[in-house]
C-alpha cells in the first residue's frame, strides 16, 4: 500500500473519531450503536492507515487464504 492511501486511512480514521466525540458530547441521547459503529470504523482506519507496508501484506494475504 503506498503512503498516499494510508495517509486517507488514517485521517478518515481521525475524522470519524472526532466526530463520535462530538457526537457524544452534543447529542447525548444518539443511539448507542451508531456510536459504536463510529468508533469501531474510526478505529479501524486508523489502524489501517498506522499499518506499515510488510504488515498489510500479511493482513490481505492471510485474508485471501480461504479463497
Amino acid at each position: 500500500m503506498n503512503t498516499t492511501a494510508q495517509r486517507q486511512f488514517a485521517l478518515l480514521g481521525g475524522l470519524l473519531s472526532a466526530v463520535y466525540l462530538a457526537r457524544n458530547n452534543l447529542l447525548p441521547g444518539f443511539p448507542d450503536f451508531l456510536l459504536g459503529l463510529l468508533l469501531g470504523l474510526g478505529l479501524v482506519f486508523l489502524f489501517l492507515g498506522l499499518l506499515p507496508g510488510e504488515g498489510w501484506q500479511r493482513l490481505r494475504k492471510w485474508k485471501r487464504r480461504g479463497e
